[in-house]
């Protein structure tokens, strides 16, 4: 059968991406159309790979594809603006125009919206187009004539890499996908019909293994070359992205006795589109020696990618390098990172800085609980909610540093904009100040700070969004670690990352969980952990699905008042910060979702729909099931 559909438009026809990130080549531009040419000029495959310049432009155009949401350009609009965190159980969105309460919070979302200008969690087609430049790239350029036989080997690897890391973005929002293993022809009959769960890994996997085996590719970008080289493809990058994919592959959405979901239509789960057929224990196995295998390199290579450390250990040292961590470009925290443009502005981003004062970054008090006491104990004040709160509990003080780089709570001290003392309570400066710019960001009664700070610095540094980096990866080594029986080391990699931000032993600090001992309560806790190590990267709503974890669809979510006890708004002038406060929770009810309503969710929700004009082409793609 003949592919007639939009991927196969994109993969034929999308030789080129967008503008070379550093200036037009010679006579010719590489546009969104086939052929951008200057007049008299003909461009095809002969030009591209006609000299080493041009065909290094050609590959760093697909670099330019990898997803991130910062992406500012709409390449890879979703849900109107609003972050796919804004499902989970840390963010509740107050976006008005966003797709959160038009169609998701509602349950108004069906396999409708999955085409066009897409409303769905990850537009289908997006990746094919970068995925065929990179094949076409590697078939390709064995005919640079001025360029080194090394050179050319590396840069397939890369090519591969960047394959995988499109393939992944996609497959965890759908499952299995149409097998793309090289740069197709006009010519040539077209068949790519939907893959199984297991080739589709395989397929990543062994893009992986092919790149890190190349032994031109390095280890990592020397300490050197990362001024002008951070966020190339590395074998470090190879060797981990396994690693994470393998990750999520072993867990019970598709790794599991049953199907997630027996809602028709059931072709996905029939020709395992949507799961292995069964539990498979030695895909964690698998996962821990992928784990083991980056470790073990990274080790032998001198640790180039290791955690960033705290200059003192401070709250304002934890905090400082926890920003450093997530933020800052090529250091040795990041393992794959995304350079999507130099700078960001508040005006200028749709996702996430320009909608963040707008309301589509709204955290839960939820988000706010999983960030521990500043010594490592689980937060467990939940009990002053709603009372009088006669102790006077600071449910915000000595918390997390962690915390206090994620979220804008109430804290002694803090600056944020041009006030030199944040007022986070009921008609405190931000609550009240300039009505409609920021109270939409504060409406749940706390607000987002990661990725914004305060709006005033963000030009203050290049941009650029992790893929994956070592917080994560320690992370994806303790899961896999809990998941193959080794509870005390898990504990060891997750205190790793605690560490480096002052917090105690996790096992130690909450000897009631007997982490040591029991598997659930510490794969409960290396998930927390993953939520505040890696809140507003776009992890938290993955993780819950891939865990199957249907309480946090159905378990309502809840906003925060927050009061003075002595009834006064804001501070006058030499008036001390106030010690006394009163919290009163809520349920939202502004886009209450549809899943809290008792027999409305179903674990169709976990996975996407693909879209129905591709489904009817008939060319072996199968509809997720209940959609």
């Amino acid at each position: 059968m003949k592919i007639k559909n939009n991927i196969v438009k994109i993969i034929i026809f999308a030789l080129f991406g967008a503008p070379f990130i550093a200036s037009c080549v010679d006579h010719f531009n590489i546009g969104d159309a086939f052929l951008e040419k200057a007049p008299g000029v003909t461009v095809n495959a002969d030009t591209i790979f006609s000299k080493a310049e041009y065909a290094r432009a050609y590959l760093w155009e697909a670099y330019g594809k990898l997803y991130t949401p910062h992406n500012s350009n709409l390449e890879y609009y979703i849900m109107g603006d609003c972050p796919v965190d804004a499902l989970s159980d840390c963010i509740h969105s107050r976006l008005g125009w966003g797709d959160m309460k038009e169609l998701w919070y509602p349950g108004n979302y069906n396999a409708s919206w999955s085409s066009g200008w897409d409303r769905s969690r990850m537009e289908f087609t997006k990746i094919w187009g970068p995925i065929r430049n990179c094949w076409n790239f590697i078939e390709n350029v064995d005919r640079v004539g001025d360029m080194s036989e090394d050179e050319k080997e590396r840069l397939k690897a890369e090519a591969k890499i960047i394959i995988s890391i499109l393939y992944y973005t996609l497959f965890r929002h759908v499952g299995g996908l149409p097998i793309i293993d090289h740069a197709y022809l006009p010519t040539e009959e077209y068949n790519a019909p939907r893959a199984t769960i297991e080739e589709t890994v395989d397929f990543m996997v062994h893009l992986l293994d092919e790149a890190a085996a190349t032994p031109s590719l390095p280890f990592s970008i020397p300490e050197s070359e990362k001024s002008q080289w951070a966020g190339r493809m590395t074998k470090g990058a190879a060797l981990g992205f396994k690693a994470k994919v393998l990750l999520f592959a072993a867990s019970p959405l598709f790794n599991d006795a049953s199907p997630y979901s027996r809602e028709e239509p059931q072709d996905a789960v029939d020709s395992l589109h949507v799961w292995y057929g069964g539990y498979k224990p030695e895909l964690w196995n698998r996962c821990l020696d992928a784990c083991n295998d980056f470790f073990s390199q990274n080790a032998s290579n001198g640790n180039p990618y290791q955690l960033l450390q705290p200059k003192s250990n401070t709250e304002e040292g934890y905090m400082a390098v926890y920003r450093q961590a997530y933020w800052t470009r090529g250091n040795s925290e990041k393992i794959i990172e995304v350079h999507t443009r130099p700078y960001v502005d508040e005006w200028g981003d749709q996702q996430p800085i320009n909608v963040m004062h707008q309301g589509a970054y709204c955290p839960t008090v939820e988000f706010m609980e999983m960030f521990p006491m500043a010594d490592g104990r689980n937060f467990k004040d939940m009990s002053v909610y709603n009372t009088d709160n006669p102790t006077n509990i600071d449910i915000f003080e000595n918390r997390d540093p962690r915390m206090y780089e994620t979220l804008l709570t109430p804290k002694k001290g803090r600056r944020w904009q041009n006030y030199n003392q944040i007022e986070v309570w009921e008609e405190g400066n931000l609550k009240d100040a300039m009505g409609w710019y920021y109270s939409s960001m504060m409406a749940n009664g706390i607000g987002p700070y990661k990725w914004c700070l305060d709006f005033y610095n963000l030009g203050v540094d290049p941009v650029q969004y992790s893929i994956l980096r070592m917080g994560e990866m320690h992370l994806i080594y303790a899961e896999a670690l809990a998941e193959t029986g080794n509870l005390q080391k898990a504990c060891e990699e997750v205190n790793k990352v605690r560490a480096r931000v002052g917090l105690g032993k996790i096992e130690e600090m909450n000897p009631e969980l007997n982490l040591t001992s029991n598997k659930e309560n510490l794969i409960h806790e290396i998930l927390r952990e993953r939520a505040v190590e890696l809140g507003f990267e776009e992890h938290r709503f993955l993780d819950i699905c891939r865990r199957k974890m249907a309480d946090k669809f159905t378990t309502p979510l809840h906003g925060i008042k927050i009061y003075r006890k002595d009834g006064k708004g804001k501070l006058e002038e030499g008036e001390p910060y106030p010690t006394e406060f009163r919290y009163e929770t809520y349920v939202f009810t502004d886009g209450a979702r549809a899943w809290w309503k008792p027999g409305f969710f179903t674990t169709k929700w976990y996975l996407q729909a693909l879209p129905i004009p591709e489904i009817n082409k008939g060319y072996g793609l199968t509809q997720n099931p209940g959609w």
